[in-house]
């Protein structure tokens, strides 16, 4: 029986989870880099072949989903099958896993496992291989393992497919950490893990391996049939092919030709394009696009450590008029990280910065910057950052405040800057979370990459830790007034949720993102005869 104490119950009602694009690009933006125009896709093969080719804007810099890399996920969720995986209503199925409960004030976490699966090298799953696989996760350097599960004491096996998980504090949300959002249960062969091959190659519980002999690295992977996979009903395909195609046009072409099926994480300007040419689209708001107002210590910007100023901001900023530029009818306003449907959503907060010029010169002025001032901000020629960036300057002018942006071309450059300490301000595009995950990897004092300046709001601590221990009556309440917290200090200055859009052709069905899974899950793609 699965637990409904903060659990089953909390998540299948309340908690909204992105993961596209990006969490570390969801959370910071979609990878950019990459080789091939498209030309050289694969298409469906002959003589009763199925062949589904996707075209992705990156690659991975590591093929193991210990990493936690889940902007890269479609290269993991094909040879890997998590432990819990959260079907498209939101709620949580069985996996690997066939059931789980939480212990008393969720500081353990028991798992019993699927009889019968073995990995791709013939293996056996059992629950000392998921103790492995855990205990890898958390050493994997630059991993994410260690924020997700980071008071996690011990993993004991109790049987040979049944294990407890224990933790030093409440540790919610597991469900949500060992699905294929998040990556965590997404189990590798022991065998794989003690030769130290999962970088460059697969060895899971999935439905398809890679085939190294037609992969290029940077330019396509291709996978073929795990001959191991406990569920044959679900391989739809003889081979899986994932082409690396960073120009948006020429993944659109690509897709008016035949040469690939499925286009995934494009931009919203190629949603015209895809109707006018009979395509097929998905655009569940995945991104939330802000201006991140990280120095609020004043430690480089000496201004954005008076709250007013950080509020003047808000003000200043005509949230609609961006979101109908940047968004063309596909985007919605915020003043919150969140929106309908995330647990930390809370539709007040929504009155709270309306667009006010004259309030926002106000507040510059009590603050002690009638004249304004110059705020250094890091951005990425991105999903769209860089253009909101450029709105933002325009518009924040108006009160004397000039952005000085360094936009980088690449994710990697983005994420050294965020890293730096030397940008008071970034753009950001930040996928959908509860908001326990976002204390891990925004606001709390350990969300190194997102809070490289360590702020701190001992509110916020102190909400985090009841929403820990909170009983799925209790949290929602908790998650809001989180959120509240963020909004009225003005942490941020949120602009507008935005999707990642997923292009397809009539002949896959299965292509399915919603607001409750607002990412598609690739091993659903399936041919529509």
């Amino acid at each position: 029986m699965r637990s409904e104490s903060r659990g089953g119950r909390l998540m299948r009602r309340l908690l909204r989870a992105r993961a596209a694009g990006t969490l570390a690009a969801a959370l910071a933006a979609a990878a950019v880099s990459g080789c091939g125009d498209g030309t050289t896709a694969t298409t469906s093969g002959a003589g009763g072949d199925r062949t589904l080719t996707i075209a992705t804007p990156g690659f991975p810099p590591s093929l193991d989903p210990a990493t936690g890399a889940n902007e890269h996920g479609d290269y993991f969720n094909l040879a890997y099958d998590p432990l819990i995986v959260q079907a498209a209503d939101g709620s949580f199925q069985p996996g690997l896993a066939t059931s789980w409960r939480y212990g008393p004030r969720n500081e353990s976490f028991a798992i019993t496992l699927r009889r019968g699966v073995r990995f791709s090298d013939g293996t056996p799953l059992d629950a000392r291989a998921v103790k492995t696989w855990i205990e890898h996760a958390m050493r994997l350097p630059g991993g994410r393992g260690p924020t997700y599960l980071g008071s996690l004491e011990s993993v004991d096996v109790t049987g040979p497919l049944a294990l407890t998980l224990r933790f030093s504090s409440p540790t919610p949300l597991l469900e949500l950490v060992f699905s294929q959002v998040l990556e965590m249960g997404m189990i590798g062969s022991p065998r794989a893990v003690a030769a130290g091959t999962l970088a460059t190659k697969t060895d899971g519980a999935g439905p398809y391996m890679l085939d190294p002999a037609k992969t290029v690295a940077r330019d396509h992977y291709t996978y073929v049939r795990n001959p191991h996979y406990w569920n044959r009903a679900a391989q739809h395909w003889d081979e899986v092919v994932i082409k690396t195609i960073s120009n948006p046009t020429a993944a659109l072409q690509a897709l008016k030709t035949g040469q690939v099926q499925v286009a995934k994480d494009q931009p919203i300007s190629n949603i015209a394009a895809a109707e006018s040419a009979g395509l097929r689209y998905v655009d569940p708001l995945t991104l939330l696009m802000s201006l991140s107002l990280m120095d609020r210590d004043g430690r480089v910007a000496k201004p954005l450590a008076d709250v007013r100023v950080r509020q003047a901001i808000n003000h200043a900023i005509d949230r609609r008029a961006i979101a109908e530029a940047l968004g063309s009818g596909h985007a919605r306003p915020t003043v919150q990280m969140a929106v309908p449907g995330d647990d930390s959503y809370d539709a007040a907060l929504e009155q709270r910065y309306p667009y006010d010029l004259a309030k926002a010169r106000a507040l510059l002025a009590d603050a002690g910057y009638p004249d304004g001032f110059s705020l250094p901000v890091l951005s990425l020629a991105a999903v769209g950052q860089d253009q909101m960036a450029q709105a933002l300057a325009g518009q924040l002018e108006k009160v004397g405040i000039e952005l000085e942006l360094d936009v980088k071309a690449t994710n990697d450059e983005y994420v050294k800057g965020l890293s730096s300490g030397r940008y008071p301000a970034a753009t950001l595009s930040f996928g959908r979370v509860p908001a326990a995950i976002d204390y891990q990897l925004l606001w709390g004092p350990d969300a190194a990459l997102f809070n490289p300046f360590r702020a701190t709001s001992p509110r916020l601590d102190a909400l985090d830790a009841r929403l820990d221990a909170a009983s799925g009556e209790q949290a929602p309440a908790i998650a809001r007034s989180m959120q509240a917290v963020t909004v009225d200090d003005a942490w941020y200055a949120p602009v507008f949720a935005a999707p990642l859009v997923v292009v397809h052709s009539d002949d896959v069905a299965g292509v399915v993102a919603t607001p409750e899974r607002s990412v598609v899950y690739t091993p659903e793609i399936k041919p529509t005869d």
